[in-house]
């Protein structure tokens, strides 16, 4: 036997082993309520552009594993606690770094401080002028870990549903959202677009948001997963 067909068996051997060697493990798969990319329907179904990437992803793989969503804080915590544990859009910072191993890159990530349009007089020009305002942040998420990295203080709440209405009431003078979800919470929640608008742009954490495994997941598994990610995105 030549040595190029050892390689392309041993190759082919490695395909085939790979689904059994992942299903012997316990995979969890857990992302948050973050629509039009990830949320739950009125059948409890598990929905969005993200989800149906995942899906896919899971299918070159032969894996058949439910995809979990929570809110965001529960979601995070959930991740932290077991190997073979996925999570799925998850901004990467170097806060983070070290908490995971990092799959690769799934969806844009386009982030502005937003308020209600009639409120010409909140008109920050740059980060330091937030100080004079009051900012909404989502529990454990990177928008309001950085706004407070800048020194600037942030309201919580445990959904950005929340978070609308209490800019909506006042509560709050500015929200930091991924512009397409707060599109389409705003939507959900029978607002009218038009009533909001941009503050501030927010491009230092603008960038894409990832799927990353429990830092104690198996090497293995972090690779085939990243493998296969690389040949989905390069699909679409």
């Amino acid at each position: 036997m030549s040595r190029q067909t050892l390689v392309r068996l041993m190759m082919f051997t490695s395909l085939i082993l790979a689904p059994l060697f992942v299903k012997a493990e316990t995979l969890r798969v857990v992302s948050s309520e973050f629509p039009p990319y990830s949320f739950t329907d009125d059948h409890r179904l598990s929905q969005g552009i993200a989800v149906d990437l995942v899906k896919q992803l899971l299918d070159e793989l032969n894996l058949q594993v439910p995809i979990e969503i929570y809110p965001w804080a529960r979601a995070y915590e959930i991740s932290q606690r077991k190997a073979n544990t996925l999570i799925f859009l998850i901004a990467r910072s170097p806060e983070r770094e070290a908490h995971f191993k990092w799959v690769g890159p799934l969806i844009d990530f386009n982030v502005r401080l937003f308020r209600l349009k009639f409120r010409s007089n909140i008109a920050p020009a740059q980060l330091s002028d937030l100080k004079q305002y009051k900012v909404g942040s989502l529990i454990q998420d990177i928008k309001g870990q950085y706004l407070r990295k800048q020194g600037i203080p942030t309201i919580e709440y445990a959904s950005e549903q929340t978070g609308i209405l209490m800019l909506v009431r006042g509560y709050i003078d500015l929200m930091p959202a991924e512009i397409n979800s707060f599109r389409y919470r705003v939507n959900q929640l029978g607002f009218d677009m038009a009533d909001f608008e941009v503050a501030l742009p927010l491009h230092e954490i603008s960038r894409p948001l990832y799927l990353a495994f429990q830092k104690d997941t198996p090497d293995e598994l972090v690779v085939r997963f990243r493998d296969a990610l690389t040949e989905l995105t390069a699909t679409h």
